[in-house]
């Protein structure tokens, strides 16, 4: 009976993230979806910012937080440089540059049939707002596609479903 109802409980959690009411962003090799309540912005953090994909407005009414996907590209032309080694580089340099930097999880992934890498950690920038993120690196033709949720740690889990729904849709094209 307990099997039936865990199967139930999964099955119902599943269709609240069925991607038919989605909006897709398709860039020159790859897709990726996001809920219609949630928006696509033009602002760039910086050069290298593919898309800003922000959480619906009330995310920020208990925190002044609003939860978002972004994806970074970093050209590696010539670089012949692995995943792995991409990750640890990544790694070293997030610590070296954010002393509060905690890892929470770090490990192989696949996204879409394409090998990836993810991490999970945790900063305080001293702004009172504890930081938590979701990082999946995906090396795909000399590039490397960095894909970060963010979010106030207390939030973290509350977006966990939608945000690996969002990251789990992300393809490449070509």
């Amino acid at each position: 009976m307990k099997k039936i109802i865990t199967i139930f409980a999964l099955l119902i959690g599943m269709t609240g993230f069925a991607q038919s009411d989605w909006n897709q962003i398709t860039k020159n090799d790859f897709t990726i979806n996001y809920p219609e309540d949630w928006v696509s912005s033009d602002q760039k953090q910086t050069p290298a910012t593919q898309f800003l994909i922000l959480a619906d407005e009330k995310s920020q009414e208990s925190d002044n937080f609003r939860e978002n996907i972004n994806l970074n590209l970093e050209d590696l032309s010539g670089k012949n440089i692995s995943l792995e080694a991409y990750v640890k580089l990544s790694l070293e340099q997030i610590t070296g540059q954010i002393p509060s930097a905690k890892f929470l999880e770090n490990k192989a992934v696949t996204i879409n049939q394409q090998e990836a890498h993810s991490i999970i950690w945790t900063a305080n920038f001293g702004t009172g707002i504890n930081v938590k993120f979701k990082q999946v690196f995906l090396i795909h033709k000399e590039k490397a596609y960095i894909l970060t949720f963010t979010s106030t740690a207390s939030d973290f889990d509350d977006y966990s479903s939608v945000s690996d729904a969002i990251i789990n849709s992300f393809k490449f094209i070509n």
